[in-house]
């Protein structure tokens, strides 16, 4: 707890705001990306199939997955700081 405690009281709410907003467009754009590159790598966009490789597909869905992660670390800073 070293860290919450080092952060001066009047900047954990503004901190708590922000980490929530990090977690929301994590959670919201890692989901388009992780389901775009799910798309693209099984060829269910037929006007994509000769633009993108597989490979460049799973690009796309492990940019999603990053994504995600950052969101999740977004939500566990949010715990941390807003309780």
């Amino acid at each position: 707890m070293a860290l919450k405690t080092s952060v001066p009281k009047s900047l954990r709410g503004p901190i708590g705001l922000l980490s929530i907003i990090v977690a929301l467009l994590g959670a919201v754009i890692g989901y388009i990306f992780l389901l775009f590159g799910v798309s693209l790598y099984f060829q269910l966009v037929p006007q994509m199939n000769d633009t993108m490789t597989q490979s460049e597909s799973l690009v796309v869905i492990v940019t999603g997955i990053v994504v995600f992660a950052v969101g999740y670390a977004g939500w566990r800073g949010f715990h941390y700081f807003a309780y």
